[in-house]
């Protein structure tokens, strides 16, 4: 199956002033692995995927994500030729999250059976798979990540609570492991060290809403990435919609960096607010359009790459809340909120007097109860889950880039098979995770969307004209969750863990080395880039 640029479309879509197409990217499926017993996996799911540069070979993490087998979960090891070569059960060490190769190392995390004890970081021979040392780390370890020269591992214990309810004892901490590969010591930084400072993180807009939680029990790291000289990483904190800045020689936070508010009355960053609003109820139309309301980045993966001498992060800013544990629901529909009084004037001035109970307005819009400013109860603002976007961020954590609602608009425009109506009340598309490869001298990003079973492509190449390039996408793959990129001698690739549909898909991408954008945006989409590189 082989796709290339939509060049026809695009050339279309240029007669109305919208978008064109110059093209330069192709992407072939090579295959598609399915995580199941009859195919001889102990994995029975995808959830991340790395690649082991040393084997030429893929390992797969999988944790049974459709509860047919409960308490299964494992790595299962493929070849280049989609082989299964050899399948490991962890389910007896507790639930897997995680996997990453380096120096010859692979590293598992695996969260313990009572999830808010110490998790563990299991390490194997990426050449013989035989055990080499287990090292304990902090509560639900979430992702594990290797520096450059693979001298070590950084590992994201997310600290999830089993519930607010019986307070801080519910309520781990939130921390980085940082193990050195040779020795396997284990050092931790930790935010405790921010306990003292919650009213001036809050104030600068750090987000911290668990109750009863301490700074180092609400901050919940996500994803790392590494700077390309090994010596920083920045830790997406999702929940708090902030990133962290972690020194790793000395195993510290250095610094908490609140991402802020994307303004969604701005010209190109509109979204769609209702589920319930397209033409004819058809959930495949969008109403893309600009509402009064404050989008929180909540970023979940993160890459990064280095240009001209600089580094540079990307973000995936899906969003999250923290309703999933007993006693921390901060969500609610729009429709059933308690509204300010001066809230109300403005909205009604603005969308008219059935702008909360028209569901083809904001009644059925999920909201955050951080938007009580003011902690009486009522909503003084309407602050939404995710960014429904990508940022490209500087190694200070400063935002310089904001796809704004492109990625609504391009699936709509281009991709209506990929458009999901019934997440439009939500998230949207849901970008979950991103990686930054280098094809032919072009820097390109892979934006893996949960929501749409998709994976976009931009070209970064140019960071003043960052363009579209394609999407990838594979029916019967079902909600992307991790991603790899490599290159060996037989080319460029993307391996994809397909979390919904247990599956892991790998696809041979190329790109012509030719300078400026591939895809040139027309007067109304260079707004929106205009108007998304500004700082919010």
């Amino acid at each position: 199956m082989k796709r290339k640029s939509i060049a026809l479309a695009i050339a279309a879509a240029l007669a109305s002033g919208s978008a064109s197409a110059a093209g330069g990217f192709n992407w072939n499926l090579e295959w598609t692995f399915n995580h199941t017993a009859a195919n001889g996996s102990k994995a029975m799911g995808s959830e991340i995927v790395a690649f082991d540069a040393a084997n030429d070979r893929l390992w797969v993490a999988g944790t049974d994500a459709n509860g047919a087998n409960l308490g299964l979960g494992g790595i299962d090891i493929l070849d280049m030729s989609g082989n299964l070569l050899q399948s490991i059960d962890t389910s007896s060490l507790g639930g897997i999250n995680s996997v990453a190769l380096g120096n010859g190392l692979a590293a598992i995390a695996l969260t313990a059976p009572i999830k808010t004890d110490p998790g563990l970081v299991r390490f194997y021979d990426a050449g013989n798979y035989n055990v080499l040392q287990d090292v304990t780390v902090g509560a639900n370890p979430d992702a594990v990540t290797f520096t450059p020269n693979g001298g070590k591992l950084l590992v994201a214990n997310e600290g999830e609570p089993s519930s607010y309810l019986v307070g801080p004892s519910g309520d781990p901490l939130g921390s980085v492991s940082i193990i050195d590969t040779a020795t396997f010591n284990v050092q931790t930084a930790s935010f405790e060290a921010f306990n003292a400072q919650a009213d001036t993180l809050k104030a600068a807009g750090v987000r911290l809403t668990g109750p009863n939680a301490s700074v180092a029990q609400d901050l919940e790291p996500e994803y790392i990435a590494v700077s390309k000289d090994g010596t920083t990483a920045m830790v997406t904190l999702q929940e708090a919609n902030s990133v962290a800045i972690v020194d790793i020689e000395s195993a510290s936070v250095t610094a908490i960096k609140a991402l802020g508010l994307k303004d969604h009355s701005l010209p190109g960053n509109g979204l769609d607010v209702s589920d319930r609003d397209g033409a004819g109820n058809n959930p495949l139309n969008g109403n893309i359009q600009n509402w009064n309301v404050q989008g929180m980045y909540m970023p979940d993966g993160i890459a990064g790459f280095e240009k001209s001498g600089k580094q540079y992060y990307v973000i995936a800013n899906e969003g999250d809340s923290r309703a999933d544990w007993p006693g921390g629901n901060d969500e609610l529909r729009l429709g059933s909120a308690v509204i300010d009084a001066a809230l109300n004037d403005a909205m009604t001035l603005a969308h008219g007097a059935d702008w909360q109970t028209n569901n083809d307005k904001l009644n059925r819009l999920t909201v955050s109860t951080s938007g009580d400013l003011d902690g009486d109860g009522d909503l003084d603002a309407i602050h939404v889950f995710g960014g429904r976007s990508f940022s490209i961020l500087d190694a200070a954590g400063t935002m310089l880039f904001d796809s704004g609602n492109q990625l609504e608009q391009i699936i709509m425009a281009f991709y209506p098979q990929l458009w999901d109506d019934t997440r439009s009340d939500n998230k949207g598309p849901e970008p979950e995770s991103a990686v930054v490869g280098q094809v032919n001298g072009r820097d390109l990003l892979f934006l893996g969307l949960e929501r749409s079973n998709a994976v976009m492509v931009w070209d970064l190449t140019d960071l003043a004209n960052i363009t579209f390039l394609d999407m990838l996408f594979t029916a019967g793959d079902i909600s992307p969750e991790g991603l790899s990129f490599f290159s060996n001698a037989s080319g460029h690739y993307l391996a994809v863990a397909n979390e919904v549909s247990g599956t892991t898909s790998l696809y041979k991408v190329s790109a012509v080395p030719v300078p400026g954008a591939v895809w040139l945006f027309g007067s109304v989409m260079l707004g929106f880039l205009g108007v998304s590189r500004r700082k919010n």
